[in-house]
């Protein structure tokens, strides 16, 4: 089977299989939001199954900046779970009102340090008041529910680190181990950088190599010497030679 899944500045993808499906696990979220929404962009992503094999997970978002940290946290490594809509955190504000506050995601590192996030505009965090209230909040939440708080804007994070994390979400979504043999083979032969087109051109297998080279930068295999959108022309070099 071959199929065009491709945008300009990448090359065409093709694959020699049929992927087959894998019915993702309900999502954990204690509260789902709703559907609809004049202001924001909601949905939800379907991936990163934790532990390593198991189902990916549904996972839902309210914002398109929820969206960009919820693929940048399925983009690390070091994350083995994340809680979207974790149950809720209750407190006492400035007057003595009790309150609750429900976090975005909450996260599971592997060393088992667990992270509540709020995702937030700057200038509504700031409009708001939220960055007090989050002292509120942190100082009531049970060491049981998260070892740490915080708080992440669009100061947070480059565009250009949320773009690479969501291409490497769909990338993932179809492995192809031949291509991934291919190209770890092909950078053991490495003696110093070169482009993703030019190690995509020796590989001979056009997108696929495109996708399994991105993917090795990921896991630590590549490393890219410049910032921003990785791209072919992105120049790389085998992490083993740093």
């Amino acid at each position: 089977m071959v199929t065009p899944d491709h945008s300009p500045g990448q090359p065409a993808m093709s694959y020699p299989f049929e992927p087959s499906f894998i019915r993702p696990l309900s999502s954990k979220a204690a509260r789902k939001p709703p559907a609809r929404s004049k202001s924001s962009s909601r949905g939800h992503v379907i991936g990163g199954g934790s532990p390593s094999g198991a189902p990916p997970r549904l996972r839902y978002y309210e914002s398109k900046r929820e969206q960009d940290v919820l693929y940048l946290l399925l983009a690390r490594p070091d994350v083995v779970d994340i809680w979207d809509q974790p149950p809720p955190v209750f407190y006492h504000d400035a007057n003595g009102r009790k309150r609750s506050h429900t976090f975005d995601f909450l996260i599971t590192l592997t060393s088992g340090k667990r992270i509540a996030i709020a995702v937030k505009p700057d200038a509504i965090a700031e409009r708001q008041g939220f960055r007090e209230a989050l002292q509120r909040i942190r100082a009531a939440a049970p060491l049981s529910f998260a070892n740490e708080i915080v708080l992440i804007t669009e100061r947070s994070y480059c565009p250009s680190a949320a773009r690479n994390a969501q291409k490497l979400h769909d990338f993932k979504r179809t492995p192809d181990p031949e291509a991934d043999g291919s190209i770890e083979t092909l950078v053991r032969c490495l003696s110093g950088p070169t482009t993703i087109a030019e190690l995509v051109e020796a590989s001979g297998l056009g997108g696929r190599a495109f996708r399994a080279v991105f993917k090795a930068i990921y896991a630590g295999v590549l490393r890219a010497l410049e910032p921003g959108d990785i791209l072919p022309t992105t120049r790389i070099i085998p992490e083993a030679l740093q």
